[in-house]
Parts: C-alpha cells; structure tokens; sequence
C-alpha cells in the first residue's frame, strides 16, 4: 500500500510511551504505520533531528470577546496552528455579541443579558438558535480544527444540555461562579448543572473567580493607594486579586461536585498554590475525580519581575499572575496529576472599528507598560513556551506531549482520534527543532494582537512544521493552507 505521505528520520514523543525513532506512513488523514520500514508515500517530510510531537489540543480558547468573533477566528487559528496546535477547543459566551448577524440584535432582552457594570453583553437564550449556524461558518474561516464548549448561565439552557450532547456533539459545559452578575451560576444552579453532567455524561468545566470578592479587595486596596503610592499603579491590581478569589469558590464548587457524585470536574486557569493543594486533596484524599488546566502565562511570568518589567501589561489578565511559588506549585502539579491540561486562554485587545467598518464600542488603546488596557494574548507562543520552561525544569518531551495534546484529548472526549501519534489517529503532528536558540518576536506569531508578552524570550525549542489530518499547513513559519478546519462533534459514545 503506497501512503500519501510519510514522515521519516523523526524522533516520536508518544504520550505515556515514549520517544521513538521511527517513520509514519500516512493515507486518507490517518496514521496507518509506525516503525522503521513504512515504505514509500506520494511525498516524503524529513524530520532528521527533530521531535516529532502530536498536535497540541487546547482547551480554553477566545475568540470575539472584544473584537469581530470570526475575524480573530481567522487570524488567531492560524497563529496558533502555525505553532502545534491543531485542535481547539472555543467557548460560546458573551463571544455571541461580536458576531456577525448577531451584534445588531444586543438590545433583544430575550437573548442577551447586560446589567449595569457588566463589560459584556451575555448571550442568555437557547444555544440552538445559533449553533447550526456557528458551525458552518466556522468551518469557513478556522485553519485548525475544533469543537466547542457552552457557557450555561441559567436553568433553561442547564436543562437543554441532553439536546445540545445528543444532537450537536457538545460534551463539556463551562460555568462562571461570580463573574459578571447574574451570569454567574448560583449554588443552587450549579447543584441542577452537575446532577444534569453526572446523568448524562459529560464534562462540567468551573471558572472559579469569585468577582464579588475581587471587587470588595479592588475597593480596599483603592483606599489604601491614597496613602501608599505604590498601590496607585499595577502592584495595586496585583495587590487586588489574591489567591482567595480563586480558592473561595473552588471549594465550594469541589465540595458540591463530591457530594453530587459527579464523575468528572475539570476547573479552568488554575493559577494559585493554594487551588492546586486543595486540587490535590479532593482528587487523594477524598477521590473525587477532579484536574486541573492552567496555561502558559501562570507557568512563565511570575512577580515581582514580571510586574516590573511589564508595568500595567502584567495585569491585564484574569486571574493575575502569580509568584515563583505559584508558578513552582503549578509545575509540581503537572508532575503529580493534578494538573492535567495545558489552555491558552487568549484575549486580544480590542480594535477601533469592526471589518465591515463600524466602530469598536469596546475600543481602547491597547495597554503596554505605563497605560492600562484590556486583552491579555496568553495564546499566541503557549506551546513553545510551555516545552522551553518544561525542559528547563526537568520535565520530558513526553510529559509535555501529555499535558498539551494526550490528556487534553481525553478530557474533551477527541482521544484516540487527537491527541497521540498512534495507526489510526489522526495525522496531526509538529516537527519542533531543539538544536538552537530561537528568539521569540511578535512579526512571527500570525497573530493580530498588537502585542506578546514573551517577546525577546530565547527559548530553546520551535516548531518548524505543523500538520493537520496529513497535509502540512505551515512550513518554517508560511502557510501552504489556510482555513482547513473541520467541526469536531463528540456525541455519546
């Protein structure tokens, strides 16, 4: 059987396997053989000194939070296939009002949510009004592949949740505990949502910041800036968001899922030392089945440095960014279990004025050092930034692998078919060269962000070619195809 493609000479970094010297033969967008004598293909990649890893799947990515949904879905999908990740997994919130057909009905009380201080106007309706209509024109635009999550933010669309498993292939429900109002899920609320996740299967996913909590702190520090300068500026909002925002409310939502039996819990951005400690407990001690993902920028940047180097760049993110020991109990987490998922998390800036030309109403400058702004790009660099710090920090290439494509498959319900180099998944892989220095800078990133925060990092690994399903859709930094993504269901099994 001739393959359509074989990649040879690569040393294969195969989730909870190892590294293996061997050639792939590829047909048809699937892995069909690996070993050292797969026979020839139409074309042939030499992979000679390089990993070869399997695509990364993230799962916990934004589009249209400040800027045009489908716009940054074609921009940001291929900066972030450009770079191994060839899966994402996209949350369907208040994204909804930056959609086109969509952003000229938010003053409909029937389909979205805005109360006084809200930054966003909530989608609040049935998603199957829309969802049908996301996939197609998704499918248009995204050069990586993808599925998505939906935020529940009230009983009726909790009560939908069989309709959109069984009919859209949607297997993971993400909840606010205290953000942006009545968005938020109540306790009673959660209760109805995990009972709902147990019976029929599938993934809660719980953002945990507690926004009541972080506003009463924010008015605080603002008190004591009058009278200690320092808190005037990024320390103040630093200062602003401590652990117990986050930990306030994972407690309460570890606690809950115990007591419901709930099969599964995955929780979102895990950023503090303390989160993962009580992580950890309830996964030991108590055995509820509980994981946690963090992302690229809570592993890397750290204060004081970070805040010094950065200025009010640092803060833009939510939750803050945390110290040496956080960033060390994050690590540790991963090598333990605790930690599970590798997400992005990215949020670009918001632009003056939509394509079609409209303006922006949530335009402002964007924030660099001395000027406060909103969207943080935690996105646009996370895999080689993860596999630089990893290995810096004694971690394998196969551990990497695991935390940013093995476990994030199994936890979306995408494993076999994403997440491994494996006969009969599907052919994702990136080649990543770690024989020299590679000086990271925003010009390279695909990117529309006007910023990174990684920019000048000398890191020691960069991926040079990605593919997607067999075919190469970026080859040291240029894209042979663009907009090659396809709908990702996970229906029950």
């Amino acid at each position: 059987m001739s393959a359509d493609c074989v990649v040879k000479n690569g040393r294969l970094v195969i989730p909870k396997h190892g590294i293996v010297e061997a050639d792939i033969a590829i047909k048809n967008q699937k892995i069909v053989q690996i070993g050292k004598d797969v026979g020839e293909g139409q074309s042939v990649l030499d992979a000679k000194g390089q990993y070869v890893f399997p695509g990364c799947v993230d799962v916990h990515m934004h589009y249209g939070h400040f800027n045009e949904f489908y716009d940054e879905m074609t921009t940001e999908s291929k900066c972030m296939t450009s770079l191994g990740v060839t899966t994402s997994v996209l949350l369907l919130d208040r994204c909804v009002k930056n959609m086109e057909g969509w952003k000229e009905q938010l003053d409909n009380p029937d389909l979205f949510l805005k109360e006084p201080g809200m930054l966003h106007h909530m989608w609040r309706a049935s998603y199957k009004k829309l969802f049908p209509e996301v996939i197609e024109k998704s499918e248009k635009y995204s050069t990586n592949d993808f599925a998505f999550h939906l935020l529940m933010e009230n009983y009726e669309q909790i009560a939908e949740i069989p309709e959109y498993h069984r009919e859209y292939g949607i297997s993971s429900f993400k909840f606010w505990t205290g953000l942006e109002g009545r968005a938020a899920l109540t306790p009673a609320e959660t209760w109805a949502l995990f009972n709902m996740c147990r019976d029929e299967g599938v993934l809660a996913y719980a953002n945990t910041v507690n926004g009541e909590l972080w506003r009463q702190i924010s008015r605080e520090v603002e008190e004591r800036a009058k009278t200690d300068p320092r808190l005037a500026g990024p320390w103040g909002k630093k200062e602003a968001f401590p652990g117990i925002v986050e930990t306030v409310d994972l407690h309460q939502v570890l606690a809950m899922a115990l007591e419901v039996g709930l099969p599964e819990l995955l929780i979102a951005h895990v950023t503090y030392r303390d989160s993962v400690a009580m992580i950890n407990r309830y996964r030991n001690e108590l055995g509820l089945n509980v994981h946690g993902e963090t992302c690229a920028a809570w592993l890397s940047l750290t204060w004081p440095e970070v805040g010094e180097k950065m200025g009010h760049l640092a803060t833009c993110i939510i939750p803050q960014l945390g110290y040496k020991e956080d960033a060390d109990a994050l690590w540790a987490g991963i090598t333990t279990g605790d930690i599970t998922c590798i997400g992005t998390d990215g949020v670009i800036s918001p632009r003056e004025t939509f394509p079609d030309g409209k303006p922006n109403p949530r335009y402002q400058p964007p924030p660099t050092k001395d000027r406060v702004g909103l969207g943080f790009p935690s996105h646009n660099c996370m895999f080689p930034i993860v596999l630089h710090q990893g290995m810096e920090r004694g971690l394998s290439p196969v551990e990497i692998a695991e935390v940013c494509a093995y476990h994030p498959a199994q936890a979306m319900r995408l494993y076999p078919q994403k997440g491994t180099i494996a006969v009969g998944s599907d052919a994702d892989l990136v080649f990543v060269d770690t024989s020299k220095k590679h000086t990271v800078t925003l010009e390279e990133l695909h990117t529309a962000s006007p910023l990174t925060p990684w920019e000048g990092w000398e890191i020691d690994c960069w991926p040079t070619l990605t593919m997607l399903r067999g075919e190469v859709i970026c080859q040291d930094g240029k894209f042979l195809k663009e907009r090659t993504g396809r709908y990702l269901p996970r229906y029950p099994s």
